[in-house]
């Protein structure tokens, strides 16, 4: 009997759970928040923005099922606002099983509340989606709806309260009942509230989102993530070291533990130093594999000894942990998350989709990157520079941290040697260029370079080369050619190097007078600048360290001198960390009848705090100034 009645008890709290997200409803005459006199020359301001997500797991009684709901309002302050705001559809991804409720209303400026009858309300193009249309909306109406949608359950879910407008109030709820569990990430805007008993988030004064150049933008987004797990057992084995057990015991799709012994035996390296070894395995792996396109079906029958194949991403992954099982090289098994994106939580494994599986070879203090295609084995991938990374000695069976470092500037170069000769009519240059790049800049347009020159369409190769030649800039390429495109220059960072010769279809001169000028810093390419943005919100996040070093030869046409070249001389630098510092400094010289300019510009940190955002931005807009200054010639005078 105490048994029956402990099910019945249960039973009753589901249903309670679920029914209490179920009988949302708003109040029937709505209070606003004022809003703030820094927001009212806005375009809108959302007043609100509450979501409530209840997922309910239990095999026995009601099943599986997630409600979500969305309570949301905005103030209509412009016209040319309205077609942002006034169509809504419930929530429309593709797990959605039912509408359960949807209102919508507009509150005009005198407190006119009109309600959307329910012949508003319609079904969209998606299967069990209802929308709405908000017909005849004004500036200065308020715009407010709800909806409750039955869904199927999700193991994870992003919810983004940051929008073009400000939010003046932001609120979520996440609860569970059954056997479901749920954890919350919430970013710093967010603070943690309990009334009697309800947990829930909440933010006021969201700032409007900002698109700034250089910055970590989905990282910096105002935003919840929750986790959602069937049961406390799976969400056990989100542990670390639980997570790594459970995928290395995992199999390749296409491939066995004997194929890799075969292949170890064809590469004949196991008299060679670990580095060595590690080194022609990778160089192997890389120039005979390439990853499956989306889509693709997967072939579970190829032979890894034998010519070129596709792999999945997995099988990269367990190809090389066979190969480091087989020559016993110390290594352990890293996840890493890209810090464009966040961090990875120290207890758990949150989100696959932004969990990457790489290699790090304590001894040696280098990686590799699996299902990076162009990456050579030694450094990590850029976007895991500067974070921490959780990993797993598989030979000793125990977690570990491993940190990425950031790679110095000297790794990649981007060099450019060109020389510029006016033709007889001066209206035409003819550019000799070689351009040298080394580094994640050189292995990514190396990969980029040999995979066009792979295809069929030869076009596209040929407006390749010219775009990375002199980017955004009317020319026309005559004639190029590609030197140290091998894989293996990788390992050695030889630099990748495109020979061109270009003609200039957009003017390179402009008379004035007798005097003639000539756009030379044009020979850089267009050069992207921050012009226009005066102020700073978030830091600045570069990819990479990097170096630009420059080489420009003109030739002064006969018949003329130079006047003056003041506009090509930029000295700009940081005034910062000197070892993080960033500089452009461009020198000119006149030789006999030839102007050698020289440039050298570099960026040593990857991160640049927004404090010191105007230092950072006379820097970085040093090459784009260059790029719009001209040299100034003069007739000889005749004796």
């Amino acid at each position: 009997m105490k048994k029956i009645l402990l099910i019945l008890l249960f039973a009753f709290f589901i249903k309670t759970q679920a029914q209490e997200i179920k009988s949302y409803t708003w109040d029937a005459v709505p209070i606003f928040a004022s809003i703030p006199e820094e927001y009212k020359k806005q375009p809108a301001v959302i007043l609100f923005d509450k979501r409530w997500v209840h997922t309910r797991i239990n095999a026995n009684l009601y099943g599986f099922a997630k409600f979500k709901m969305e309570h949301f309002a905005v103030k209509i302050n412009e016209s040319s606002e309205i077609s942002k705001y006034n169509k809504v559809t419930a929530d429309d991804n593709t797990t959605i099983r039912d509408t359960k409720d949807f209102h919508a209303r507009v509150i005009k400026p005198n407190g006119d509340i009109r309600v959307l009858s329910e012949s508003q309300i319609v079904n969209s193009d998606l299967k069990n989606v209802k929308s709405i249309v908000f017909e005849g909306v004004e500036k200065g109406d308020i715009l407010e709806y709800y909806f409750i949608v039955k869904e199927n359950p999700t193991s994870n879910g992003i919810e983004i309260y940051q929008k073009d407008a400000p939010v003046l109030h932001a609120e979520f709820t996440l609860t569970d009942s059954g056997s479901a569990m749920s954890r919350v990430y919430a970013s710093g805007e967010f603070h943690y509230n309990k009334v009697k008993g309800k947990i829930f988030y909440t933010a006021d004064n969201i700032q409007p989102l900002v698109n700034e150049r250089s910055s970590k933008k989905f990282r910096n987004l105002v935003k919840v993530l929750y986790l959602i797990t069937g049961s406390p057992a799976e969400m056990s084995n989100k542990k670390w070291e639980t997570y790594f057990k459970n995928y290395i015991r995992n199999k390749p799709y296409a491939f066995s533990n004997g194929d890799v012994k075969k292949l170890v035996q064809k590469l004949d390296i196991k008299d060679k130093t670990n580095d060595e070894k590690l080194t022609i395995l990778d160089e192997y792996i890389r120039t005979h594999f390439e990853p499956y396109a989306e889509g693709e079906t997967i072939n579970t029958k190829i032979k890894i000894t034998e010519g070129n194949s596709k792999l999945a991403r997995r099988d990269f992954v367990f190809l090389y942990k066979y190969a480091f099982d087989i020559l016993k090289i110390p290594y352990e098994i890293i996840a890493t998350e890209d810090r464009f994106i966040g961090d990875l939580d120290d207890e758990i494994v949150t989100f696959y989709e932004f969990t990457d599986i790489n290699f790090y070879f304590r001894d040696l203090n280098k990686f590799i990157s699996p299902n990076e295609v162009y990456l050579a084995y030694g450094n990590p991938s850029y976007e895991y520079q500067d974070t921490k990374a959780k990993g797993y000695n598989v030979q000793k069976k125990q977690e570990s941290y491993v940190y990425a470092p950031v790679v110095s500037s000297d790794f990649t170069k981007i060099a450019t040697e060109s020389v510029l000769t006016l033709n007889p009519d001066l209206t035409k240059v003819i550019i000799d260029k070689k351009l040298s790049m080394t580094g994640y800049t050189g292995q990514m347009l190396r990969y980029s370079y040999n995979d066009l020159a792979n295809n069929d369409e030869k076009k596209d190769l040929t407006d390749f080369a010219k775009d990375i030649s002199i980017d955004d800039v009317d020319v026309k390429l005559l004639e190029h050619k590609a030197e140290n495109l091998e894989f293996k220059n990788n390992y050695t960072n030889t630099p990748f190097v495109i020979n061109s010769k270009l003609e200039s279809v957009e003017s390179f001169t402009e008379k004035a007078g007798n005097l003639l000028m000539v756009n030379l810093g044009k020979v850089i390419g267009n050069q992207a600048n921050l012009y226009q943005e005066n102020t700073r919100k978030t830091d600045i996040d570069l990819k990479y360290t990097k170096e630009y070093h420059h080489n420009i030869i003109f030739n002064i046409p006969k018949g003329y001198q130079v006047d003056h070249y003041n506009d090509l001389v930029i000295d700009k630098v940081m005034k910062y960390d000197e070892a993080k510092n960033c500089f452009f400094k461009s020198t000119v010289k006149v030789e006999g009848n030839q102007v050698i300019i020289t440039i050298d510009e570099k960026y040593k940190a990857i991160n640049y705090p927004k404090e010191i955002y105007q230092e950072y931005r006379k820097v970085y807009n040093a090459s784009a100034d260059f790029s719009k200054a001209s040299i100034v010639l003069k007739p000889i005078k005749k004796k």
